[in-house]
C-alpha cells in the first residue's frame, strides 16, 4: 500500500483530482541528452534516485536527509540471521562507506564505487517497496548499467537544484503519509517539491502529475518533516534525468485555496477508507 497504489485502485480518487485540479500544459522540446544503455528501467531509476540525493547533499551546504535510506528499511526486513540478511548487511555497510567518502572528498560527481553502490542499494529498496527480494543484489552490477547512471549525472544542471534556504532529501508528510501506508517524495528544495523521472520520454501525463498532486495535498494535510511550520509548497516540478531538465509548474495554476479544505478533507477521509482493510 502507498499514494501510488492508491492512486491506481481507486478510480473516484483519479476522477476526483481530474475534475477539481487542471493539469498544465506541457509544451517543452527538449534534446534526449543520456539515451537508456540498458532495459533494467526501474533500477536504474531507483539507483538515480539515491545517486542524486547523494549528488545534492554534497554541493548544498542546508541540505538534510529525512530519516534513513528506504534501502536501510528494506536491509533489516531481512534481519541478520540468514546469509542473505548478513551480505545485505555488509552490502549497507559499503555503501555507507563509499557515501562518506564522497561527502569527504573533492570529487563533484559520485564514484564508480559508489555508483555500484546504488545500484546494490536499489535492490534493497525494492524490498521494502515491492516485496521483491533479487539474487542479483549479490552479482557485481553489469557495465551498461553503471555506465547509464554516469551519463544520467553528467547532465545534471546542478544551478537549477542549488538551494538558498532548504533542500530535503526524500521528505515524508509526518502522519499523513500513513494515511496512504508511506510516502515520501524525491526532493524539497527552497518552495519545490521535485519528482525524479529516468524514462526516455519526455511527457507529463495525468498519472505523473497526479502523484505530484498527491505529494502536495499530503504535505497540506501532515506538514512536511523536517520543516518548521509551514512547508509553502509554491511549485510542483519533474527533473526529467535523461533530458537535464527540470520542469517546474506554479501550483497557483491549478490549485484553488479557496477550494482546498474541503477537497483535503475528502482525500484524508477516502485515504482513511482505502487504508481501513489493510489495517
Amino acid at each position: 500500500m502507498s499514494l501510488t497504489s492508491f492512486l491506481d485502485d481507486c478510480p473516484d480518487v483519479r476522477a476526483r483530482l481530474l475534475a477539481q485540479f487542471k493539469k498544465p500544459e506541457f509544451r517543452v522540446n527538449a534534446e534526449l541528452l543520456a539515451p537508456p544503455r540498458t532495459e533494467a528501467y526501474g533500477l536504474a531509476g531507483t539507483a538515480f534516485d539515491y545517486l542524486l540525493r547523494f549528488y545534492l547533499q554534497k554541493f548544498n551546504a542546508r541540505s538534510k536527509p529525512v530519516g534513513p535510506w528506504t534501502a536501510e528499511i528494506g536491509c533489516a526486513m531481512l534481519g541478520n540471521d540468514s546469509d542473505h540478511g548478513r551480505a545485505a548487511n555488509l552490502i549497507l555497510e559499503d555503501a555507507k562507506h563509499w557515501h562518506s567518502e564522497f561527502l569527504r572528498s573533492r570529487r563533484k560527481l559520485p564514484s564508480r564505487e559508489l555508483i555500484k553502490a546504488a545500484v546494490q542499494l536499489a535492490y534493497l529498496d525494492a524490498i521494502y517497496r515491492v516485496r521483491s527480494f533479487d539474487e542479483h543484489m549479490f552479482l557485481p552490477s553489469p557495465p551498461k548499467l553503471i555506465a547509464d547512471l554516469e551519463a544520467m549525472l553528467e547532465v545534471v544542471p546542478a544551478q537549477e537544484f542549488r538551494a538558498k534556504r532548504r533542500c530535503l532529501l526524500n521528505p515524508h508528510f509526518g502522519t499523513a503519509s500513513q494515511l496512504v501506508g508511506g510516502a515520501d517524495a524525491d526532493l524539497l528544495i527552497d518552495d519545490t517539491l521535485i519528482d525524479i523521472k529516468c524514462g526516455k520520454h519526455l511527457t507529463l501525463d495525468r498519472d505523473i502529475f497526479n502523484q505530484l498532486l498527491g505529494y502536495y495535498l499530503l504535505s497540506c494535510i501532515g506538514g512536511v518533516h523536517g520543516c518548521r511550520g509551514r512547508a509553502n509548497i509554491k511549485y510542483l516540478a519533474v527533473y526529467y534525468a535523461r533530458y537535464g531538465l527540470l520542469h517546474r509548474m506554479r501550483v497557483a495554476d491549478f490549485v484553488i485555496q479557496g477550494e482546498l479544505p474541503q477537497a483535503l478533507r475528502w482525500f484524508a477521509k477516502r485515504a482513511k477508507r482505502y487504508a481501513a482493510p489493510f489495517d
